[in-house]
């Protein structure tokens, strides 16, 4: 072992007796209180509680015995008592039992009240007998010989039948003996039925019953106008060239009022190439803010354009325009106006000048989803 170990064995050793040993430490006792304790027990507490206490309470007093309830003897069972056998009589017929009075049948409960809203009928009309008709409420058709699609009335006595109507027309005075026609007879077409009239269609004079429909009644179909009978003159001779003369003018002034068809464009249609590169021209200056309300609006925007491919004046105009308000719909369409007059730049758009024609009218669609070219 090294000195070292032993110094440190003989220094712990001497620390630890030094400890236990306690030389050179002074300490005083503590000091103790002791309590003189004397057993009581029970009955000697109670005396000394009782001599201390002023007004003793009384021992409380013992509850009284509950006496035992006696069980009740079972009284002995009684024999029933048995009659003497009398003698059987002879077996008689036992009058019939009457039967008994059926019970009154309950009374009806009365049904519950079950209102209906019934229409209010018409109550029909007796009709009248054939006696109380002194006339017939419609005509009765006269047979006719004739049938027509048209009836005709019965020709007055002093015309004569004839298959055509014609009108009598009296020899005018002042005309000359070579050209004066002869007069014509007033004739009448022969009488004639829409209908074959039997004997055994008789129509009866009563009057049909019929309940009054609810539906509202169709309006009558108005009745047509019957045409003016007019006298037939002979026409003028005279007055044949002016009347052809008033109808030349006539139809020349409708020829020169008559719309002039318009001419289809000359040249060839522009194509797709062509479309898709004047809408990339114009798309290429159109900005679109996502985040703004107008940005939702579509609008129809229609310019002229000149052959050197400018716009002519203050041609551009808004056509039509869906969704937003009329405030959002002016804002779209100031945003197209300012990309179509931007993008046209100092030479005007590229446009094939032959195809002037197909392109000097242009409508274009600003939709933010993708424009249209039109």
């Amino acid at each position: 072992m090294s000195p070292g170990q032993y110094i440190s064995g003989v220094s712990h050793v001497a620390l630890i007796s030094w400890l236990l040993i306690g030389w050179g430490l002074n300490h005083e006792p503590l000091d103790f209180e002791v309590i003189e304790v004397a057993m009581v027990s029970g009955e000697e507490y109670d005396q000394l509680v009782r001599a201390t206490t002023p007004n003793p309470l009384p021992d409380a007093p013992d509850a009284p015995a509950v006496p035992a309830i006696e069980e009740t003897p079972t009284p002995p069972a009684t024999e029933p008592d048995v009659a003497p056998a009398q003698d059987t009589p002879s077996p008689t017929e036992a009058p019939a039992e009457e039967a008994p009075p059926p019970a009154p049948p309950a009374p009806p409960t009365p049904p519950a009240e079950v209102q209906e809203n019934v229409p209010d009928l018409v109550q029909p009309v007796e009709p009248p007998s054939a006696a109380d008709l002194t006339e017939s409420p419609r005509p009765v058709p006269r047979p006719s010989p004739r049938i027509a699609d048209t009836p005709a009335p019965p020709p007055p006595p002093e015309a004569e039948t004839a298959p055509e109507v014609q009108v009598e027309v009296a020899p005018d005075a002042q005309e000359t003996p070579e050209v004066a026609e002869e007069a014509q007879e007033a004739t009448a077409p022969q009488e004639a039925a829409p209908e074959i009239v039997t004997e055994a269609e008789t129509p009866s004079g009563a009057v049909e019953t019929s309940v009054r429909p609810r539906s509202r009644p169709n309006r009558p179909a108005p009745q047509p106008a019957e045409p003016e009978t007019r006298t037939a003159e002979a026409p003028a001779p005279a007055n044949e060239a002016p009347q052809e003369d008033a109808v030349a003018a006539a139809l020349a002034d409708a020829l020169a009022s008559a719309p002039q068809p318009t001419s289809a464009p000359a040249g060839p249609p522009m194509t797709g190439s062509e479309r898709e590169a004047f809408r990339v021209a114009v798309n290429g200056c159109w900005n679109v803010d996502p985040g703004a309300e107008w940005a939702r609006v579509t609008v129809t925007v229609g310019f002229d354009l000149g052959q050197d491919g400018k716009v002519v004046g203050n041609t551009v105009r808004l056509l039509s325009s869906t969704g937003g308000t009329a405030a959002q719909a002016e804002t779209a369409y100031q945003t197209a106006r300012r990309a179509i007059l931007r993008c046209q730049g100092s030479g005007g758009y590229d446009l094939p000048a032959d195809k002037y024609d197909h392109w000097k009218e242009v409508e274009i669609t600003f939709d933010p989803t993708g424009m249209r070219l039109r």
